[in-house]
């Protein structure tokens, strides 16, 4: 039998819309730097920095609010108008000539960005129904991720010594055109909801209460939480570790992070192989494990060699959590509320970026590099204790549980919960007699509680 997510024509046209759009995004991230830097000057940074902080406004609290109108369209009709949106947008970035510009417009292609992504992750969940073959596929978006971040600085580098940075402006457009085209020309199943009495207001808060819920989930946003400290360490205070405490130049800083991706790209080419062999529960609490090491021994002076070891062995860690996340929301929801759950998790797990970006780089700058870095060890530590504490061993996917007597109403549906017998045919109310049985447990509409 193939295990390759490849065999999946679908799969393969959006796999390749992924890699284009993140190599256009990234590309831009370092044009946006120096359109910052043409209208602000000294002031540039603090540019970026506000730019970033409503990136992470519009993942967080916009998220939940746009998926919950996400049924209202077919998912290929959805992505392409986004991506569609999204090149409009960038395709005006080279005629920006004030701040507040930027601002604007950035906040809005991340506002599409919100609804795009949560979506895209459902649908490759939902047409790859290869158990290994999805965990392939969770690394190799992982790998995307990498090699964007290790690559897009060098090929901006090198675009930037025969066209202008408005230029590639453009380029990233065409890119987000290029995606469209390939969405579009996919066959992408459209899950069909079951047609419910909530209100949008329930909608919107369903998925982040169903993802809190639901235990092993709940220990997944803890483990974010020692992902966000770690990565945001890395991300604000990599430039000032290595330009203060080792006295390297600012090529040291790229080779430092090439060497965080490295730990995280070959996490992310073996891990599948033993997905199957040990419990999800080990392997995240044991990448947890490893970045509250890594973060105690950084608060450490170390050589140059050593400081690039351990980014290595951190970059690690990143992806022992990471990769494997997709796969316990997989698990943890019904095939149509699988869009509701992606967009919990982007949305909590950049909730706790938000917080931790902040925190970085204040502390790093009023208390030093190695208080901070102690205290983001032991914060980590607390992190992964609660994660522990929370996370059931042994994870039972089938649960033994009890439904009162309800009366409710929606249209018929045919599943283990409903009999068509008992609904009415004027008003679709049916009652739910008092029933006690087995079966894989989800939070969901039937299922409101975790059951204890």
């Amino acid at each position: 039998m193939i295990h390759s997510p490849f065999s999946n024509s679908t799969y393969i046209k959006l796999f390749l819309a992924q890699v284009i759009s993140l190599i256009g995004t990234g590309v831009t991230t370092i044009a946006l730097a120096l359109l910052a830097w043409e209208l602000a000057k000294d002031e540039a940074g603090q540019v970026l920095g506000i730019a970033l902080s409503l990136k992470m406004l519009a993942y967080v609290f916009f998220t939940p609010i746009i998926t919950a109108y996400v049924y209202k369209l077919p998912r290929r009709i959805w992505l392409v108008i986004l991506d569609i949106i999204r090149a409009t947008i960038v395709l005006y970035l080279p005629f920006v000539t004030q701040v507040w510009e930027i601002y604007l417009l950035l906040f809005l292609i991340n506002l599409c960005s919100s609804g795009f992504t949560p979506v895209y992750q459902a649908t490759i969940s939902d047409i790859i129904k290869d158990e290994l073959a999805y965990k392939k596929a969770l690394s190799y978006s992982r790998l995307a991720y990498d090699l964007e971040q290790l690559l897009s600085p060098s090929f901006a580098a090198v675009l930037l010594l025969f066209i202008s940075f408005s230029t590639i402006f453009i380029l990233n457009s065409i890119t987000f055109i290029i995606s469209a085209i390939l969405i579009f020309i996919c066959t992408i199943p459209n899950i069909k909801r079951i047609p419910l009495q909530t209100t949008i207001k329930e909608r919107v808060f369903f998925g982040v209460s169903a993802y809190l819920k639901t235990p092993r989930l709940k220990a997944l946003f803890f483990l974010y939480m020692s992902v966000s400290l770690a990565s945001a360490m890395m991300i604000t205070n990599t430039v000032v570790y290595v330009g203060e405490y080792l006295q390297r130049t600012e090529s040291s800083v790229a080779i430092a992070m090439a060497f965080s991706g490295f730990g995280s790209m070959l996490v992310a080419l073996i891990l599948p192989k033993f997905l199957n062999k040990i419990q999800l529960r080990i392997i995240v609490l044991f990448g947890s494990l490893i970045l509250v090491i890594g973060l105690f021994l950084a608060s450490f002076n170390l050589s140059w060699q050593y400081f690039l070891i351990l980014w290595f062995i951190l970059g690690v860690g990143l992806s022992l959590i990471q990769v494997p996340a997709g796969l316990l929301i997989r698990i943890s929801c019904k095939e149509e509320d699988s869009i509701n759950y992606f967009s919990a998790n982007f949305s909590l797990s950049h909730l706790c970026w938000m917080f931790s970006y902040i925190i970085a780089g204040v502390l790093g700058v009023k208390f030093g590099l190695e208080n901070t870095f102690l205290l983001f060890s032991f914060l980590a530590l607390i992190s992964t204790l609660i994660a522990y504490k929370i996370y059931p061993n042994p994870d039972e996917l089938e649960i033994e549980h009890t439904h009162e007597e309800i009366t409710h109403s929606h249209n018929f549906i045919n599943d283990k919960h409903h009999n068509k017998k008992n609904f009415s045919e004027k008003t679709n109310e049916h009652i739910h007699k008092k029933v006690t049985h087995t079966h894989k447990y989800v939070i969901d509409y039937h299922h409101k509680e975790w059951p204890v």
